[in-house]
């Protein structure tokens, strides 16, 4: 049996679309992540946005982002949802690691990323303030 990893999918819906048709989209993505065996963590609706440049005839986008808890065959199902679905104009799903985890965690505890310090292993050195 495969371990459970947590992943991010982040999709765009046609914005031209009503809010009802929207949420309908997301309810529908949600469904196939639980009855394969997901496990959603959390859901974050970005909203609209203008797009950098048009995809299928879209000049706005509603960004969403949904962690989840999952093994791998449920990628391949939700990713041929999302071809299936012409109101989905991008998707991209990732692995979140460990780092990328211990990184967010740091933001929101202390609100700001880690500065890399010289002499850390694969890490560049931070510049500094020359005195003349």
């Amino acid at each position: 049996m495969n371990e459970k990893k947590l992943y991010e999918t982040t999709f765009v819906v046609d914005g031209n679309l009503e809010d009802e048709a929207v949420q309908a989209v997301i309810e529908k993505v949600k469904g196939v992540i639980t009855s394969l065996g997901g496990e959603i963590q959390n859901v974050s609706e970005q909203g609209r946005k203008k797009l950098a440049y048009t995809i299928r005839k879209a000049t706005i986008g509603f960004y969403v982002h949904i962690e989840f808890m999952s093994e791998g065959p449920l990628l391949k199902e939700l990713e041929r949802q999302y071809r299936l679905n012409e109101q989905v104009i991008r998707f991209l799903t990732i692995i979140l690691d460990k780092r990328l985890l211990e990184m967010r965690e740091r933001v929101l505890k202390y609100g700001t990323a880690p500065v890399a310090v010289a002499g850390q292993e694969g890490e560049a050195a931070v510049p500094q303030p020359v005195k003349a």
